[in-house]
């Protein structure tokens, strides 16, 4: 396969889709024996999301500044239609190539290294 854009947003939706269901524990019992709390990843999305906001704005790069005021609708929060699977509708528009070329070079590298990290922390299989 090809190592395009298009190839690599659909190993990282792959990757996404073993890890966004795994568990991650936040703290740990106590003396009181309240458990730790425990979040999926996938409620970390809009994070990974406004992470890469900020770093496309910081950039430089007007187009990337574009695409994510367009991701954003204008607002600072996410559209209400993607918010359910921001980072899966974003690897999507990647994979069918509905991102512009400039966005998807910089977008992909900074998706796989974040992705590839979530899972050599909390991920079933190793990254790569």
């Amino acid at each position: 396969m090809p190592d395009t854009p298009a190839a690599r947003a659909h190993r990282m939706l792959d990757l996404w889709s073993a890890l966004s269901v795994q568990h991650v524990a936040l703290g740990s019992a106590c003396a009181c024996c309240t458990g730790a709390v425990t979040l999926r990843l996938d409620d970390f999305e809009l994070d990974i999301i406004d992470y890469l906001d900020d770093a496309g704005r910081r950039s430089g790069i007007p187009e990337i500044a574009a695409f994510f005021d367009d991701l954003k609708g204008g607002e600072p929060r996410m559209r209400p239609e993607l918010q359910a699977r921001p980072l899966v509708d974003i690897l999507e528009r990647v994979e069918q190539g509905g991102v512009p070329e400039e966005v998807a070079a910089w977008l992909v590298p900074r998706l796989e290294r974040t992705l590839e990290s979530f899972a050599r922390e909390h991920g079933p299989r190793k990254a790569g």
